[in-house]
Order: C-alpha cells, then structure tokens, then sequence
C-alpha cells in the first residue's frame, strides 16, 4: 500500500493564488480573461514557503527577508522599452544595457518577456528559508 505523503506547501500556494487573483479581479486590475490565462501557465509565479516564524524582535532576519523581497532579477534603471510605434520594424522593444554599461543588447519585447518569466521559480522549488504571509483582507 502507498504511502500519503501530506504537501501544505501546495494547498497554501493554491489558496494565495486563489486570494491574490481574486483581489486584483475584484480591484480591476485584472480580468477573468487574464485569471484564465495565468492559470494554464506550467509555472504561476505563487510560492508559499512554509518555515519558521520570523519574530517582530530578530531584526536580522527581517532585514534578510526585506532584502529578499525588493532583489530583482534585473535592474529596471537599466532597461528601456521601445513601443512598436518607435521601433520601426513593427515590434516592440526592449534594449538592456549591462551593469558595467559596456553592453547592450535589445530584444523583440515578448523575447524579453519570456526571457524574463524563466526566472520564476518552479511550484516545488526552494528560494529562502523565510515564510512570507501577505493578508489580502487587512481589515479583517
């Protein structure tokens, strides 16, 4: 007989997704067009870590996880987006300058937007060794 093996992780991370999507359906900023189309992605971009608590008092720790949270994958300042009306060619752009500033390279924009999105991490993968709770109904 198989063994359960329980995985909270995955139940939390479809209750977020859940909550969030509704949120941002509810405030207007997305439609169920979008919800539809986010959910059939092989990746959803929601992870839920489920570690130790963090306390109000272990300033290192919260300095960790704020740090983690506003790391981004790229630096924005660094990037440029060209809309199809400008690029000439009937595609939108995006030109990305490296660090040193010695190198930039540019992209057709939905490029660029799948080079970005493979840095989503899988459902099951590990990131931090932090738990991050967001409340979507603060008041409640």
């Amino acid at each position: 007989m198989g063994r359960h093996v329980c995985n909270p992780s995955g139940f939390l991370e479809e209750i977020f997704q859940y909550e969030v999507l509704k949120m941002l359906k509810k405030e207007g900023k997305i439609t169920d067009a979008v919800i539809e189309n986010m959910l059939s992605w092989q990746h959803s971009g929601f992870h839920v870590h489920i570690g130790d608590k963090i306390s109000s008092n272990d300033q290192a720790s919260l300095g960790n996880l704020a740090r983690y949270i506003i790391h981004a994958c790229f630096s924005q300042e660094r990037m440029v987006y060209i809309p199809v009306e400008e690029s000439g060619d009937g595609f939108a752009k995006v030109v990305y300058t490296s660090k040193d500033r010695k190198f930039r390279k540019v992209f057709d924009a939905l490029d660029w937007l799948a080079r970005l999105v493979t840095h989503i991490p899988g459902r099951m993968s590990r990131l931090s060794g932090t738990m991050v709770i967001i409340r979507t109904n603060p008041g409640g």
